[in-house]
C-alpha cells in the first residue's frame, strides 16, 4: 500500500525530482499510518500481497496453459461425433483456509472448458464434468496443488 501511494504521488506530480520524492515520501507514510491507524488496515496484509505476488504471476500463466489445453480437450469431444459424452458431478475437500484461494480454485475451475464449480459449501467442491475424463482426479490437479503453496506462503506470513 504504501509503495502505491508513493507511485500514486510521483504520477500525480508528473515529474521526479529529489524534492518530489522526499515530499512524497512523507505524505505516503502519513496516509498509509493513517489507514493503518484507523481504517483497521494490517500491515500482514501488505505481506501476504507482496509474498504473493511471484506465486499469481506463475499462476496465472499456469492457469492459461490449462485453459489452452481444456479448449483441445473439449474440442475433440464437441467434434468428434463417435465419442459418447459421460457427464459427471464431481465432489471435492481440498484443505484451504483462506476465501481468497477457495474463489481463486473455483473460478480456475470453471474458466478452463469442460468444467463449471457448481457450488462451494463448507470447504467441498461441487463440480460438473463434461466427460469422465475431465472428472478424473479434480481434487488432485494442478490448481489445488499450486494453491496449497500459495496457501504454505501465506501461512508462513501470517
Amino acid at each position: 500500500m504504501y509503495a502505491a501511494l508513493f507511485i500514486l504521488w510521483i504520477i500525480f506530480n508528473g515529474r521526479l525530482t529529489l524534492e518530489v520524492a522526499v515530499i512524497g515520501l512523507i505524505v505516503s507514510a502519513v496516509i498509509f499510518l493513517f489507514i493503518c491507524r484507523f481504517m483497521d488496515y494490517d500491515i500482514r496484509k501488505e505481506k501476504m500481497f507482496y509474498v504473493l505476488v511471484p506465486w499469481m504471476i506463475k499462476y496465472f500463466f499456469i492457469l492459461l496453459t490449462e485453459i489452452v489445453k481444456a479448449n483441445f480437450s473439449t474440442a475433440y469431444f464437441v467434434l468428434n461425433p463417435k465419442i459418447e459424452v459421460e457427464p459427471r458431478i464431481v465432489t471435492f475437500r481440498p484443505d484451504i483456509h483462506y476465501g481468497f484461494l477457495k474463489t481463486l480454485l473455483a473460478n480456475s475451475i470453471t474458466l478452463t472448458p469442460g468444467t463449471i464449480t457448481i457450488n462451494i459449501e463448507d470447504g467441498e467442491y461441487m463440480v460438473h464434468c463434461l466427460d469422465m475424463e475431465l472428472a478424473t482426479d479434480i481434487g488432485e490437479s494442478i490448481f489445488v496443488k499450486e494453491i496449497m503453496k500459495a496457501q504454505e506462503r501465506m501461512d508462513r506470513v501470517k
